[in-house]
């Protein structure tokens, strides 16, 4: 007799044991590229996902550090700061994303400026800076462009930021299948510590970082526990 198939539930803890382990064994990774071909692109680590406002998160704001410190790393290994690309909400008081989620990141105000820290590194007016009205990066005209232009430019892209399941989700996917469209040699990079999401009813934290990082993984992303350039 063929055995009963697992229930809904004991596929969900069968899911989540195994991105226990999964994340437990993410391996670090020592890039071996040439600094110039190196680009690293950071989204939404602004006021409005940290410090201010309906949607910032605690846990959002403790990946400040580890990406202004692996920003700092990989400029003083010798990426270029024209490399360094910021990707940032900032909507009109009516944005149709209000409709799913609370009003926030206005242009204009705190809430949709870049972190202090990240304000606070010398390079930081060198960086580029995009400005985006939804969930998904490329959805901005202008990052689009910049990647059409200088997206054959680099061998490897390391995606940082938040919030994992959505916005660093889409822009790593989007990294990542558009080089397979272009049929170029791209390694798109998400070094785990340096992502993160919130924590909410309906939403657990930990679940929804874990699960999203294995999906982009199986989609062709490089998630790893830590990242230096060699």
């Amino acid at each position: 007799m063929t055995p009963p198939a697992p229930t809904l539930r004991e596929q969900a803890i069968q899911q989540a044991e195994l991105l226990e382990h999964w994340l437990a064994d993410l391996p670090a990774l020592t890039l071996k590229a040439p600094p110039e071909r190196v680009a690293v692109v950071c989204v939404d680590l602004i006021e409005g996902f940290t410090r201010q406002g309906p949607l910032a998160s605690p846990r959002v704001a403790a990946v400040i550090p580890r990406v202004t410190g692996l920003i700092r790393s990989l400029l003083d290994a010798g990426v270029r700061a024209g490399n360094v690309v910021l990707v940032q909400d900032s909507h009109p008081e009516d944005a149709r994303e209000f409709a799913a989620y609370p009003p926030h990141c206005v242009a204009g105000t705190p809430e949709a400026g870049a972190v202090a820290e990240l304000r606070a590194l010398p390079e930081f007016a060198h960086f580029q800076h995009f400005q985006k009205n939804s969930i998904a990066s490329h959805t901005s005209p202008e990052f689009r462009a910049w990647l059409e232009e200088r997206g054959a430019d680099f061998d490897v892209v390391v995606a940082v930021g938040d919030v994992t399941d959505l916005c660093l989700y889409t822009l790593a996917l989007h990294l990542v299948t558009d080089g397979m469209a272009r049929q170029l040699e791209r390694r798109v990079v998400v070094p785990e510590p340096c992502a993160q999401t919130w924590d909410a009813p309906g939403h657990p934290g930990d679940l929804y970082h874990a699960l999203f990082l294995h999906q982009l993984e199986r989609n062709g992303v490089q998630v790893v526990s830590g990242l230096q350039l060699a």
